[in-house]
């Protein structure tokens, strides 16, 4: 029961983090940020109901020229555990009985539930509430013959930070990849490149390019564990690199720049223009270009520049043990002509750590946010 205790506090300390990172308040809902971001500007952008976060004081200038800062804090805990056989059949109820006894949490079970199969294994799943609905957990347990092993593939996403809820989805299709014994079927996904194979285990499985994984430092819900990971008992716990995101968008008048020699399918004038931009977040403390670019999506013409960053120390004491103070960037311009508006916005992501590991933020999340945002942004508001 001693290492379920700590185990809980583990989890509970990453679930305290994220939430102070966050905001001291309730995530906003996107239709009070696109108001807003209208009120403040004229720009009528659509954006998906992701838990963003902002503080009165985020909000800068004028309809004709201003900004407005926003951040988004994600969450995503996913474990796979592996250990000596415990019943000869995994039932609903025993999947119940083993979530009950392994967190330390008491969980308010949702009523969904069922049989599913798992690497060829008849195995059983259940989905609960934990902690006052605060997050989403979904249970799978099989029992593997040819390695005498039970599996848990023990799933988790955050409602109070609103997880987008394909997070939770990618996290059960991972688990359908693992393979638990040799020649074991399973299934493969286009999103899912990332093979994991961790030595002297005896399985393997699949995540996204997104998410790193790394040995449980907390918990082995297996009695016969001895502190030593292997092929008999182990757990390995999945986190998000693209854990949090911040987003400046800014708007100016309109500009033409003029017709220059382009240099990597950018013109320079806007390169020196985004390098300006990104110098003036106020949390950079200096910044490494890796790339820029030019494209175009609907029409629009987008130049864009990104690379790695040093963050400044925070202010809080907690959240700086949390961050490494390193970080990614990425800076876009482009202009919506019948709004007669230049529009800019600038995305950060800050690497973390937890345990002995550290997050990897990649240009994933950041290169979908500027599509979604600009194939989003209503292009002639004159219409409405």
């Amino acid at each position: 029961m001693k290492v379920a205790r700590y185990f809980g506090l583990g989890l509970m300390l990453l679930v305290c983090i994220v939430s102070l990172l966050s905001s001291s308040q309730n995530p906003k809902k996107a239709d009070d940020l696109m108001s807003l971001i209208h009120e403040a500007s004229g720009l009528r952008i659509r954006f998906s109901d992701v838990g963003w976060q902002w503080k009165e004081d985020d909000i800068k200038g004028t309809r004709e020229q201003g900004e407005i800062t926003f951040s988004d804090t994600k969450w995503l805990m996913y474990l796979i555990h592996w250990g000596p056989v415990q019943v000869p059949e995994i039932t609903i109820d025993y999947v119940k009985d083993r979530m009950l006894k392994m967190w330390g949490v008491p969980f308010e079970f949702s009523g969904k539930e069922g049989k599913t199969e798992m690497a060829g294994h008849e195995a059983a799943w259940v989905e609960a509430y934990g902690t006052n609905k605060s997050f989403y957990t979904r249970f799978i347990i099989w029992n593997c013959p040819e390695s005498g092993r039970e599996f848990i593939a023990d799933t988790n996403y955050n409602l109070q930070a609103q997880t987008p809820e394909e997070d939770f989805e990618t996290e059960m299709r991972s688990a359908r990849t693992v393979r638990c014994h040799e020649n074991a079927p399973s299934r493969s996904f286009p999103d899912l490149i990332k093979k994991i194979e961790p030595r002297g285990c005896g399985l393997s499985f699949f995540i996204p390019d997104r998410w790193f994984m790394f040995d449980s430092p907390y918990y082995v819900p297996f009695p016969q564990y001895e502190g030593v990971r292997n092929e008999k008992t182990g757990s390995l716990l999945g986190l998000c690199s693209d854990q949090n995101i911040s987003v400046t968008l800014k708007w100016y008048p309109a500009d033409d720049l003029p017709e220059e020699e382009q240099v990597m399918g950018i013109q320079q004038e806007a390169r020196r223009l985004l390098f300006e931009e990104t110098k003036s977040q106020k949390h950079i403390e200096n910044f490494q270009n890796h790339g820029m670019e030019s494209f175009t999506i609907e029409g629009i013409r987008v130049s864009r520049i990104w690379g790695d960053c040093d963050f400044k120390t925070l202010e809080d004491k907690n959240a700086n043990d949390f961050y490494t103070g390193k970080g990614i960037y990425q800076a876009a311009r482009w202009n919506l002509a019948k709004a007669k508006k230049k529009i800019v916005v600038i995305l950060l992501a800050r690497q973390y750590k937890y345990g002995t590991s550290v997050s990897s933020p990649s240009r994933h999340a950041h290169d979908r946010f500027i599509k979604q945002l600009i194939i989003n942004i209503d292009k002639d508001p004159n219409q409405r």
